[in-house]
């Protein structure tokens, strides 16, 4: 039995599909259990809880061999995540799987590389046996800009800064392969696409994709700043995403790894391919 966390998000809703695949038991522990079951049907067993209920995480944990941890990088997921890492401990569970993310740091400029710093030392002072995936930034980021984009431009502060992006369902085939075949134990495991790109480079491929012009707009800290409260996001988000693009900005995301080719025996899914796959996103009427 595997439990999955964050099922039906970015992750999670292609992590369960491929656990599936591999004949995997998945249990899932959901906020909105008719979304799952719209999501999955009855393949997977589903849990309707929260992390933050400690009854409905026991629940979700009986049985359990191995665990897929991960929840959206917000205000608070350090006590949220925390105590399922401890009840899976007492629990005896074999193997916890945790999506992280690359530069977690006691330093780090943002409030999330910090928070997943700790969380990934609270995993480790454990006694499970642990591995920690640790991504660049997702493509399916680039989803925040649909409208932009079909009117033909992507808004960012990034500057020409390189960064190897990587498609999310390369993420989820690495955790699945963990998760199902073992190995990787005590191994934090750096997951990057195969190349770096700029919000150019990103521009021409959908530009190419969709048949229409899309250009980068590089806009000041300032206004993305300004653009960002006014979409209503908290003030702590905001400031975190302008210290990511300030580390785009720098070249600090442009370190390409072998890891995805290296777990998976292939490439990574490249710009491209993701822009080709979504298309539909792009195109769609609103």
């Amino acid at each position: 039995m595997i439990l999955v966390t964050g099922a039906t998000g970015t992750i999670g809703s292609h992590l369960v599909p491929s656990l599936l695949d591999q004949d995997a038991v998945v249990r899932v522990l959901v906020r909105d259990a008719d979304k799952a079951r719209a999501a999955f049907g009855d393949s997977v067993d589903i849990v309707a809880g929260d992390l933050r209920d400690a009854s409905s995480v026991s629940v979700a944990l009986k049985g359990v061999e191995r665990v897929f941890l991960n929840s959206p990088s917000l205000e608070g997921f350090i006590d949220l995540q925390r105590p399922l890492i401890d009840a899976a401990n007492a629990a005896g569970v074999g193997h916890l799987v945790r999506l992280s993310v690359v530069g977690a740091a006691p330093d780090a400029t943002t409030s999330f590389g910090r928070g997943h710093f700790a969380l990934d030392e609270h995993l480790k002072a454990s006694t499970l046996s642990w591995t920690i995936l640790q991504p660049n930034g997702f493509m399916q980021n680039l989803l925040s800009n649909v409208e932009t984009i079909k009117a033909g431009a992507i808004y960012a502060s990034a500057g020409d800064g390189h960064v190897s992006m990587i498609d999310a369902r390369d993420i989820a085939e690495i955790a699945a392969s963990v998760l199902t075949g073992g190995g990787h134990s005590g191994e934090s495991l750096v997951l990057t696409g195969g190349e770096a790109v700029t919000y150019d480079d990103a521009a021409a491929a959908f530009a190419t994709e969709l048949g229409h012009d899309v250009r980068y707009v590089d806009s000041p800290p300032e206004v993305t700043r300004q653009n960002l409260l006014g979409f209503g996001l908290p003030a702590g988000q905001v400031e975190d995403i302008l210290a990511l693009f300030a580390i785009f900005r720098a070249g600090y995301a442009s370190t390409v790894t072998p890891t995805v080719a290296n777990v998976l025996g292939r490439a990574p899914r490249s710009l491209a391919t993701f822009v080709h796959d979504y298309r539909a996103a792009f195109t769609d009427p609103a």
